[in-house]
């Protein structure tokens, strides 16, 4: 389905929705279009001490074409 038949079946679903459905979906495009992301700090020290994991051994680590395959593969 192309980009413009999606947007003719949301239309029709908004036609028809209840108040339920709508601030469902008045959420979702809140939540997709907040630009800002607020991480804790709890979050953040766990961003960083992923990376220095992966600094320290890259080895260890997928390249992104590795990562990507497998996230490919897992939705077969």
């Amino acid at each position: 389905m192309v980009l413009t038949d999606k947007k003719e079946v949301l239309k029709e679903i908004i036609e028809n929705a209840d108040e339920k459905l709508m601030g469902l979906m008045i959420a979702l495009a809140n939540e997709y279009n907040d630009a800002e992301q607020e991480y804790s700090l709890e979050e953040i020290k766990e961003f960083y001490k992923i990376r220095d994991e992966m600094l320290a051994q890259p080895e260890t680590t997928y390249t992104p074409e590795q990562a990507h395959q497998l996230i490919r593969n897992k939705k077969r």
